[in-house]
């Protein structure tokens, strides 16, 4: 094949591989608490918006989904949230998202302090998800398990008191062993629930946590091969 032939195909490709990349991205924004909006070109999904109390920076945000964890008031403030989204608390299926709900506690004592939690997975792009909510039980059962392996980015709560603190979401994390694990529920500066552990007591329990940006982008093809453990800026 002719050399100027041969280059064309070869940009002709790269071409594509791009586009290809760029339709199969999905945006993560981070704002704080539990909250992320999670979003691809056709569905945008927000978890757990977050009432005033909690501190951070109340944002500006619009989504056609909204999961809800549970009902505490920081994490249910679904009036937050434009757009007329869909409220989302048990298994739906949604702009061809299927969005499943694993029951939970959250707490330790089968629900008896704090009551139920729920953990939602669905896959957006070809990757995996799962959002723990407010997860407080002390380690996965089996049932929860068989549902969650092969996920390929969890978003998983550190900051004890009302949750798993970061010891036992690290257990989790091995367990799974997802691509990403995106920690959240923690103190971070002047932010956050002050009875919560700050990220530097988190760093402590959980070594070579990596910083990530307020916003990243991430497909199939560029999750890490093996587990990953961040943190990420305030929107």
């Amino acid at each position: 094949m002719p050399l100027k032939i041969l280059l064309t195909v070869s940009i002709l490709i790269m071409f594509v591989g791009v586009v290809y990349g760029n339709d199969n991205t999905v945006e993560i924004t981070y704002f704080g608490h539990s909250m992320f909006l999670i979003k691809s070109d056709s569905v945008s999904i927000v978890t757990d918006p977050f009432n005033p109390a909690v501190g951070f920076p109340m944002p500006e945000v619009t989504a056609d989904i909204v999961t809800v964890s549970h009902n505490h008031s920081d994490h249910n403030n679904v009036s937050l949230v434009k757009g007329n989204p869909l409220i989302v608390r048990d298994n739906t299926e949604a702009k061809g998202i299927k969005l499943v709900a694993i029951p939970s506690f959250h707490d330790n004592k089968g629900g008896t302090l704090r009551g139920n939690n729920t953990i939602f997975k669905w896959v957006l792009n070809d990757i995996t998800f799962a959002h723990f909510g407010d997860y407080g039980e002390d380690e996965l059962s089996q049932a929860q398990y068989e549902k969650l392996k092969g996920t390929d980015i969890i978003f998983i709560p550190v900051g004890g008191v009302y949750t798993i603190d970061a010891e036992k979401a690290l257990g989790i994390i091995e367990k799974i062993n997802p691509k990403m694990a995106i920690i959240m529920h923690y103190r971070v500066d002047s932010y956050g629930l002050k009875v919560l552990a700050s990220l530097d007591d988190v760093k402590k329990i959980i070594p070579g946590l990596e910083k990530m940006a307020s916003t990243i982008k991430i497909s199939k093809n560029s999750l890490p091969t093996k587990t990953k453990i961040v943190y990420m800026g305030i929107k």
